[in-house]
């Protein structure tokens, strides 16, 4: 580098620089060798505008992708929709030989409508079923409800199942395995206490299950028609947001059930380690039913959508639970659920699908942003109805209202989950969930009760 003369412009102005560079340093030996290495280093921080623009193209691409996965899903779940909902091609006459099924009923409580739920399975038209009832201790008001019902309806094969098998995590499976262990038909079915059945779900459920390559059938959930606010935001999230994956993966052939309403062949899940084994998991039907799965069985969806039927939902009610769902979700699936899932929010995709069309296409980012997110509303309203298979209680315009709160409250759900990944709190215990799902419980408040 040549060097400048000193009394020089040149020499002055560096001169001066150095000096109030000491100033502000406070290191009064810096050169001005110094100076020229820290600009240095600087600079190899320093995005220049083409590696600028590989960044954004990478970005807007994924962000392409992401939209394309959405689309895909969501057409395919519209038509998978009207496809294969309250169809009755696989439902065959009651003469034909049907396996038993032993129906297992998990019970914690007394809840206004359980019992219009359990006296919808003693009224099941089927030939050879039982119902197992399970509840966790002798204290539990459920009893008495159960007992009623076995004096009003005497013909209908019962059992009741006083606690459950210890060493168990899963407070479900804890209550289900004497059930499961001494059930004497071939097919189970595992409905919960907010399922309300019918014979036509029963025998849609065998016939399907009937085929030697299927390993279990499940219900898509969905919610009775009931009046309010929190009501009409579960229709709406079970006819809207969870179909939108739930039909196109199982169309897809991949594994997407819920454990609130599923029957299998018992033969099966013993061959998968049996039941129990899965009690270590607190989401026990996500590891029971990609093990189906993996061993080559099919996961088929029923006809008919399950029916939670639960006095006075509540918002916060609805949040938490999704909250809860969430968080074991990302910890079994941290990529799919801890990335794919918020940016295929509707609103967060359509603030970067929006940019990302304008960055190749030029396209008006506002006008997008609007367009895509009243499409997305539109099609949600067409997938309900055909969900829903009949009138609805609320109106379109109540529609577009809870529609909207639902996918900002969606959005908040998702970051509450991310402050507490691990914790997770099911009715009066805390549990806290590793990644791979393994579960240990924290806090039992079940137990301070009834000390």
């Amino acid at each position: 580098m040549r060097k400048k003369r000193p009394g020089s412009q040149a020499w002055f102005v560096e001169e001066e620089g150095l000096h109030v560079l000491r100033e502000l340093t406070a290191i009064p030996s810096i050169s001005w060798t110094d100076l020229q290495f820290f600009c240095e280093e600087v600079k190899m921080y320093y995005l220049d505008p083409q590696s600028l623009d590989y960044i954004l193209f990478f970005l807007a691409v994924v962000s392409i992708i992401f939209f394309a996965a959405f689309w895909i899903t969501t057409i395919i779940s519209l038509i998978g929709a009207k496809c294969v909902l309250y169809r009755k091609s696989d439902l065959i006459s009651y003469d034909e030989s049907l396996s038993g099924v032993s129906v297992i009923k998990p019970l914690m409580g007394v809840d206004p409508l359980l019992e219009e739920n359990l006296e919808s399975h003693f009224t099941m038209k089927y030939p050879n079923f039982e119902l197992l009832f399970c509840v966790p201790d002798d204290q539990d008001p459920a009893i008495t409800l159960v007992q009623r019902l076995q004096e009003k309806y005497p013909n209908v094969d019962t059992q009741l199942f006083i606690g459950g098998k210890e060493g168990i995590i899963n407070p479900m499976v804890f209550n289900m395995a004497p059930a499961y262990e001494n059930a004497k038909y071939p097919n189970i079915w595992i409905s919960t206490s907010r399922i309300k059945a019918s014979s036509d779900i029963i025998l849609d459920l065998a016939c399907k299950l009937k085929k030697p390559n299927v390993g279990l059938v499940h219900q898509m959930p969905f919610v009775t028609d009931q009046k309010g606010f929190a009501a009409t935001l579960e229709k709406v999230y079970f006819g809207c947001a969870l179909p939108r994956y739930y039909i196109a993966l199982n169309q897809l052939n991949q594994a997407c059930c819920t454990g609130m309403s599923y029957m299998f062949k018992k033969s099966v899940v013993d061959e998968v380690k049996g039941l129990v084994h899965y009690g270590k998991y607190l989401a026990e039907d996500f590891f029971l039913t990609h093990a189906i799965h993996d061993k080559g069985y099919k996961l088929v969806i029923s006809a008919f959508p399950a029916q939670q039927n639960v006095a006075g939902p509540t918002v916060k009610a609805f949040k938490n639970r999704m909250v809860r769902w969430i968080r074991l979700r990302i910890n079994m699936m941290p990529i799919v659920s801890g990335l794919a899932e918020p940016l295929c929010d509707v609103i967060i995709l359509s603030l970067h699908s929006s940019w990302a069309f304008y960055h190749f296409l030029g396209f008006n980012p506002y006008y997008f942003f609007i367009g895509h997110i009243i499409l997305n509303c539109v099609l949600d309203y067409i997938n309900l109805r055909n969900i829903q298979c009949g009138p609805l209680l609320f109106s379109k315009f109540q529609f577009i209202y809870v529609w909207f709160f639902r996918e900002i409250l969606s959005t908040w759900t998702f970051i509450e989950a991310f402050i507490q990944p691990r914790t997770i709190t099911w009715g009066a215990r805390t549990y806290q969930v590793r990644l791979g799902g393994h579960t240990t419980l924290m806090r039992d408040e079940t137990k301070k009760c009834k000390s």
